[in-house]
């Protein structure tokens, strides 16, 4: 089997790394499958590849400003599948029409609440291979590492409380340092969107504290109390927190059954899943 992933390169060097198509391609390795990453900012993005030489091609959350994704209505020989990601912030519009546009087979959707017609639930994964506790010094109680954006007045409350450690627009090796170095970090989803963020803190076995903004924690093994906490108000941040940072071997027994979730979401796991599903619709197609 070997598979083409559509995707335009990272922007940002740090970061690169960790663009969804460059772990994918490792995860699709790790299982024998030869993958190929072709798009804008990519070396070879100059040379377009043979796409009917390829079992399977993921169009993968490409925005496109520049209108550099191909037509793929022509290319009968693959299979096709649309990775849409950031439904919860653009809508499905633009990628139903990518959809219909390039007669695709399948809809691998990141959000549970826009799953439709041929489409699977695909969740957000994260990249194991880099992505890991590093076995340094808890440094602060709270932290947060990301963007601001719809964060800004949970995290005021919870700096007046606690202190937060802010990491704004921390990424790539210094992201993962420094969600090492909290003992617990603070995460909020926009709108129905179940973030990377949430998967990348357990994978270091930090502590996750979550607005349980979304039914997808409970569906993807998140259990308040047990391997991560769950909060609705602030009253109830307040409670969990203090009890976690206050015990040391309860912080510790929930650090390792976060880690045993994370195993079950990397981009491997996600692999495997692709996979089947392609199997799954050559059979159909006999």
């Amino acid at each position: 089997m070997n598979i083409l992933i559509i995707q335009e390169n990272g922007r940002h060097k740090a970061n690169r790394h960790l663009r969804e198509c460059h772990s994918m391609k490792r995860a699709f390795n790790s299982h024998n499958v030869d993958c190929d990453v072709w798009g804008l900012g990519h070396e070879n993005y100059e040379e377009a590849p043979d796409f009917e030489s390829y079992d399977l091609i993921i169009n993968l959350e490409n925005y496109d400003e520049a209108g550099w994704v191909p037509d793929l209505s022509e290319i009968r020989t693959p299979v096709k599948f649309l990775w849409v990601i950031d439904a919860h912030f653009r809508g499905m519009g633009p990628y139903l029409r990518e959809y219909v546009r390039g007669e695709y087979d399948l809809i691998l959707q990141a959000t549970k609440d826009f799953l439709g017609k041929n489409s699977i639930w695909l969740p957000n994964a994260y990249d194991d291979d880099y992505v890991k506790p590093d076995g340094g010094e808890k440094l602060y109680d709270v932290g947060f590492c990301g963007n601001i954006l719809n964060r800004g007045g949970l995290l005021n409350l919870i700096d007046a409380e606690f202190g937060v450690k802010k990491d704004i627009f921390v990424i790539g090796e210094d992201m993962v340092k420094a969600i090492n170095s909290y003992k617990v970090h603070v995460n909020a989803n926009i709108s129905c969107d179940f973030n990377y963020r949430n998967l990348e803190t357990i994978g270091c076995g930090t502590i996750l504290a979550a607005h349980d903004s979304t039914e997808q924690y409970e569906l993807l093994g998140f259990k308040d109390g047990e391997n991560c906490i769950l909060f609705k108000t602030m009253e109830e941040f307040k409670e969990k927190v203090r009890k976690v940072l206050a015990d040391d071997s309860y912080r510790t027994k929930m650090s390792k059954e976060a880690k045993k979730l994370a195993k079950k979401h990397t981009y491997k796991v996600r692999a495997k899943t692709i996979i089947e599903e392609w199997k799954t619709l050559k059979k159909e197609q006999l």
